[in-house]
């Protein structure tokens, strides 16, 4: 059995967060699988991890990878770590939102990183509502993960370009009252199991010697971010729209 904490939102709107405790027993990977199927057209906008950020992370997965076969994990992944995660919308609307965000971009001044503090099992949630998580139950995702905390200026960087967009009268009837970050954190799918077991002690220690991340490489300067749509939630078919700097 593994344990950490967890920081979530508290309510279903706005951005008020708790913490709370979590433990994983078993892994239960269906709805992960299914999640891998191709989707209708969304947009994202995300930071993605290239050269010896994405070698360090592909080292980790291939790690996971020899200690279980059933361990799964793109060898030409984008690793990346999504900022906003959009609804399903008509393409018509992408434009007003590329413009919008292009704006704040534009006013928004700052160096901000993204710092992963460990790599743990992804939560599994009651009917995919996350803010209903089931205890003692992974859903077979391996992800490097942040706390809010240390990533406050990534993390209230996405907050207040939610509110800018929600400020828009017409995004707000496009994206809908309760749009925000799907998760106050910071996290980066690596990889999933593609089937269920019982938590093993032998995973224990691989989790036990991933839970204080070096610094010195995942500790990421964010000077850009790239918004594109996928049809699919690791992005395989990712087709930039526009990149924005962030200084």
């Amino acid at each position: 059995m593994w344990r950490y904490d967890e920081t979530n939102w508290q309510y279903e709107e706005g951005f008020q967060t708790h913490s709370y405790q979590i433990t994983f027993e078993e892994i239960m990977s269906q709805s992960t699988i299914e999640e891998q199927k191709k989707r209708p057209e969304r947009l994202s906008l995300v930071k993605f991890f290239e050269d010896k950020e994405r070698t360090h992370l592909s080292d980790i997965c291939r790690l996971f990878h020899k200690n279980d076969e059933y361990f799964y994990f793109d060898k030409n992944k984008r690793f990346h770590s999504t900022l906003l995660g959009f609804p399903v919308v008509e393409p018509e609307s992408y434009d007003a939102i590329t413009e919008k965000i292009s704006q704040y971009c534009e006013e928004a001044h700052g160096e901000m990183n993204v710092k992963f503090d460990l790599v743990r099992l992804g939560t599994k949630y009651e009917n995919n509502n996350i803010l209903k998580p089931v205890s003692g139950v992974s859903n077979g995702t391996i992800i490097a993960y942040g706390d809010y905390l240390r990533n406050g200026r990534f993390t209230t960087f996405g907050n207040r370009l939610t509110s800018f967009l929600l400020d828009n009268a017409d995004l707000n009837t496009i994206l809908g009252k309760k749009f925000r970050r799907r998760f106050p954190t910071v996290w980066c799918t690596m990889g999933h199991y593609a089937t269920d077991f019982k938590v093993t002690s032998e995973l224990e220690m691989i989790f036990n010697e991933l839970l204080n991340l070096d610094s010195e490489f995942f500790d990421i300067p964010c000077h850009e971010l790239e918004l594109g749509k996928s049809c699919y939630k690791d992005l395989r078919d990712w087709k930039p729209i526009e990149k924005f700097n962030i200084f």
